[in-house]
């Protein structure tokens, strides 16, 4: 089981069978790197260095990632549903999970210099995938979501808090190894760009941006509060491109991952604005209804109770 917890909704270790007394592992060294440990500190160190930067200098000079090309990289299985475009904080606490992302961020401050593996091909690149694991039917989702690591701290206890975002989907076509950590092999997916690039996409973009607003307004109208301008208009509504923002919006579904999962197995642009905005139409007519009734009762001098709790589906 993975050992991470989303660091928007964290958990008990207990509650996904992880311990870090069960899971130390230790990377593989070359014999360079084996004999490198009878050296004094200070030379071993250096030499730690300059293989992290050798990791750096490698992970820089890769290409973008071209729809249908294939890479073998870590993915990292876990039971939220990662999107293009979207945040994913992590916190990473198995030994395991600690040695990969040191290896990932070979290079950057704060990070253990000997956990980094410089053997590995993905060494300093910052970039993972993700997968959703369905703990109902102990299954992986074949379409996941290459991550970049763009900030990390660490903490006293030996957690790292790693932020990624979401940049390019891709799918699942061999797992090539399981333990200490899965490997697979993947396929990236080609971006629909020019069905993003419509002006008919353009248009639902817009209205997909409008009824969000106008969910976070009557959701605040019905609690009688506010909420500063970051969270009512929010940059990425109008920053974003049309293709980026069908994700954007799935992600923030964060209750329903079958539904989101669904959202980025979506191939098209068109069809990922549609079915969010038919959410965010459905969820807006349920709480202008909700505001209505509330208003009733306040205006005949009925119960001061707000109206039941639900939704659309």
């Amino acid at each position: 089981m993975p050992g991470a917890f989303p660091a928007r909704d964290p958990q008990p270790a207990h509650a996904w069978g992880v311990s870090l007394a069960h899971s130390a592992w230790c990377p593989r060294r070359s014999t360079e790197a084996a004999a490198s440990f009878a050296a004094p500190t200070h030379q071993r160190h250096q030499r730690q260095r300059r293989q992290a930067r050798r990791c750096v200098a490698a992970a820089a000079a890769k290409q973008p990632r071209q729809g249908g090309t294939r890479e073998k990289i870590p993915v990292f299985p876990l039971g939220i549903v990662a999107l293009p475009a979207a945040d994913v904080p992590l916190q990473i606490f198995e030994a395991r999970y600690r040695v990969l992302f040191s290896t990932l961020m070979a290079g950057a401050q704060g990070v253990d210099e000997g956990l980094v593996n410089t053997e590995k091909p993905w060494c300093g690149s910052r970039l993972f995938g993700m997968a959703f694991y369905d703990n109902k039917s102990q299954g992986l989702a074949s379409i996941g979501t290459l991550l970049e690591i763009t900030d990390h701290a660490n903490l006293e206890d030996g957690r790292m808090l790693v932020n990624n975002v979401g940049r390019q989907r891709f799918k699942i076509v061999d797992v090539v190894e399981e333990k200490p950590v899965l490997i697979c092999e993947v396929e990236y997916l080609k971006d629909d760009e020019d069905d993003g690039d419509s002006a008919e996409a353009h248009t639902l973009a817009t209205q997909v941006a409008e009824d969000f607003r106008n969910v976070v307004s009557l959701s605040v109208k019905l609690r009688d509060a506010s909420v500063p301008n970051d969270i009512a208009n929010p940059r990425q509504l109008s920053e974003l491109t049309p293709r980026e923002l069908s994700f954007w919006v799935a992600s923030l579904f964060a209750g329903n991952p079958y539904q989101q999962q669904a959202l980025l197995e979506e191939d098209t642009t068109m069809g990922r604005l549609k079915a969010v905005e038919e959410l965010l139409d459905g969820t807006v007519k349920y709480l202008a209804a909700q505001a209505t009734l509330q208003s009733a009762f306040k205006t005949t001098g009925g119960p001061d109770v707000a109206p039941p709790a639900g939704g659309p589906d």
